[in-house]
């Protein structure tokens, strides 16, 4: 039995270990291997480091036998820093990872026909590359293939070209204009970050767009996203500082977080009806985001989805939305906020700093609301809470000057727990319509606190309390009735 498993190891690994290439052979110019059995010869390297042209042939011949060259093998010719121009063969049907890599003089290149993958690395740091004639029959560009290409302004896209993979053209200069072909599928991640292209045209069957496929690109004004898209992934548009106007797909299975970050001149977006949440970051650091309207089946937005929009001046809350996270709209300047009835939670700094806002609303569904969600709103000046039971109110919920000015509307016979409740008990007037502007007098604490005197709500001293409640930050104390 063992030598049953000892024999259909052995056959295994014939079957699936690569063939090896076989034996060396030199001529002038590049060092090659060559296989006898299948008769091809690869470019393993150049004698002639400095040089400014190249060209390679399409066979070798060793001992009377000619090896058509149909490989340039991993990093063959990289880093030849003089090289300007290289002629490759017809034969030529694969071009392996790094094979031109740091050929900074390189300008142009024409890749054969037969050749269907621009693999890894091939022609990154091709600092002076203008111009790339594309091989017809190509189906990939693989990852990092013209990374840091930074003056191509010459390219072709194959009909074929299937996939642009990973950082393929990560900080590379290219047409303004770049329209992929109708059969190209994926983006990689960082594929075209950093680009100075104007106008992207995605194909109508695109899948999927890769994290920071198109980040940081500092001139593209507009882009079109086709229906098929599926998938749009983490920062996959972030600092985009020209980009003006955004239609998503109708039907989007992951929108990543982050995807419209710093897009300092985004105006208005139409939102994706099929997504029912708004990602972490979305549309943080979008100055001038103006308008959108999310869907009523929205159930969530995210920690910082609309922070620092300082152009938000209204703002649609969808029906079904339950939680609203952490800094969502922090500095933005909201005039109104008019919260769903099923809202359940308010995140810490929610809605910090939004000078706008005069009057609140929160529904009896909301249980919880965050440190400082309402903090840094000098303009606040009545908030109504609906619900009987006080919800959890964080520290510096809402900014010093609104617990002493503002007025708190609750159900009446909540008065009570409201004035007893963390935090809720800091404010000054719950359910009373008159401003008293000094409810105590400054040396309250040190003359009344230790004879055992108490007042109510109206300066009036009373023999019995219901209780009171001590602002610990102001040291100030408050008579419940």
């Amino acid at each position: 039995m063992k030598l049953i498993k000892i024999l259909l190891f052995t056959v295994g690994f014939i079957l699936t270990s690569p063939v090896a290439i076989g034996a060396d052979y030199s001529d002038s110019y590049f060092n090659y291997k060559y296989n006898k059995t299948q008769k091809f010869a690869r470019v393993e390297s150049t004698k002639k480091k400095t040089a400014t042209s190249l060209a390679i042939p399409s066979k070798i011949t060793v001992d009377g036998v000619s090896y058509p060259v149909t490989q340039i093998g991993d990093y063959a010719l990289s880093d030849l820093h003089n090289l300007k121009s290289v002629t490759i063969p017809s034969s030529v049907t694969e071009i392996r990872s790094g094979a031109f890599s740091n050929c900074f003089e390189l300008r142009t290149v024409t890749i054969p026909s037969k050749v269907t993958k621009i693999a890894d690395d091939c022609f990154s740091m091709c600092l002076e590359l203008t111009e790339v004639n594309l091989p017809k029959n190509l189906v990939e560009i693989g990852s990092g293939a013209f990374m840091y290409c930074q003056s191509i302004d010459i390219i072709n896209w194959p009909a074929t070209l299937a996939k642009v993979g990973s950082y393929a053209f990560f900080d590379a200069k290219l047409p303004q204009l770049v329209a992929l072909p109708a059969a190209c599928v994926e983006v990689g991640e960082e594929a075209f970050r950093g680009t100075d292209v104007v106008n992207y045209q995605l194909p109508s069957k695109m899948t999927s767009i890769g994290r920071m496929a198109f980040a940081d690109n500092s001139y593209l004004a507009a882009i079109t996203m086709p229906a098929s898209v599926g998938t749009i992934g983490d920062f996959a548009f972030f600092g985009n500082v020209v980009l003006q106007e955004v239609t998503m797909p109708q039907s989007i299975g992951r929108l990543g977080e982050s995807a419209f970050q710093r897009c300092d001149k985004l105006n208005h977006v139409i939102w994706s009806p099929s997504l029912s949440a708004v990602p972490k970051q979305t549309f943080f650091e979008c100055y001038e985001l103006e308008w959108i309207t999310l869907p009523d089946h929205v159930t969530s937005i995210g920690e910082k989805a609309f922070s620092e929009c300082y152009m938000l001046k209204e703002f649609h809350f969808p029906a079904q939305l339950k939680t609203i996270g952490d800094y969502a709209f922090d500095d933005s300047n909201l005039e109104e906020v008019v919260f769903p009835a099923g809202l359940t939670k308010i995140g810490a700094g929610a809605f910090n700093a939004n000078s706008r806002l005069e009057t609140l609303t929160i529904p009896a569904s909301v249980t919880e609301i965050g440190a400082q969600a309402f903090n840094n709103n000098p303009h606040l000046d009545i908030i109504r809470v609906e619900k009987t039971t006080p919800p959890i109110l964080g520290e510096d919920g809402f900014h010093q000057y609104t617990y002493f000015s503002a007025h708190l509307i609750v159900p009446e016979q909540s008065v009570m727990a409201y004035r007893r409740a963390a935090e809720w008990c800091n404010f000054q007037y719950i359910n009373d319509g008159s401003k008293v502007e000094n409810l105590l007098p400054d040396d309250f604490e040190e003359q009344n606190v230790n004879s055992g005197e108490l007042f109510d709500l109206q300066g009036r001293k009373v023999t019995q309390g219901a209780g009171l409640c001590i602002d610990s930050r102001t040291r100030r104390v408050i008579i419940n009735r």
